[in-house]
């Protein structure tokens, strides 16, 4: 009697588990925000020399493309990617779920500061919808790991139970070409 008692008891808690976490997962969501990169900023990263990449990652100078960006709920920094890895669904999820914060990665009220939507105003943090993640992706039109990075994002992202708030900033890097 004992044993079927308990039996079902882990039964019941199991099935509340799995339950909590298909519900949860069902309550996930990605807010799509366009943006676009001002002309000026591109001319001026296009200037710098040195270490591009190190200078992506801490003051948000764009060259290349993609540049991926996350950030917690409280806008604190998380991750930054230059290029594309098939690993970055597995890396997400050891540092969200472990919550670890980049020391030395640029603002994204800086990242903002540096583009405009669709009626030229430039957005700032008070403007952004409340959100688990922010990710803000640098892509450029001609762009395939602009792609395969925003695809592996929004997989990614879908399978959470949180919601994410994906800023894709459009650079047009021939500009200055």
């Amino acid at each position: 009697m004992k044993c079927t008692l308990v039996t079902k008891f882990f039964f019941f808690l199991l099935t509340g588990v799995v339950l909590t976490a298909r519900i949860g997962a069902v309550e996930a969501a990605i807010t799509p925000i366009s943006l676009a990169q001002q002309a000026e900023m591109i001319a001026k990263d296009q200037r710098l020399v040195g270490n591009v990449g190190a200078q992506a990652k801490r003051e948000g100078v764009i060259t290349n493309t993609p540049e991926l960006f996350i950030y917690y709920r409280d806008f604190s920094p998380a991750y930054h990617l230059s290029g594309y890895r098939e690993t970055l669904p597995r890396e997400l999820d050891l540092i969200v779920s472990n919550h670890r914060i980049e020391r030395s990665m640029v603002r994204l009220d800086r990242l903002l500061e540096r583009t405009f939507d669709a009626n030229g105003a430039v957005p700032t943090l008070t403007d952004l919808p409340a959100a688990a993640l922010y990710a803000v992706i640098y892509q450029d039109s001609d762009c395939i790991g602009c792609r395969q990075v925003q695809e592996a994002l929004s997989t990614w992202a879908m399978a959470q139970p949180f919601n994410l708030v994906l800023i894709s900033v459009d650079v047009d890097l021939s500009l200055n070409r």
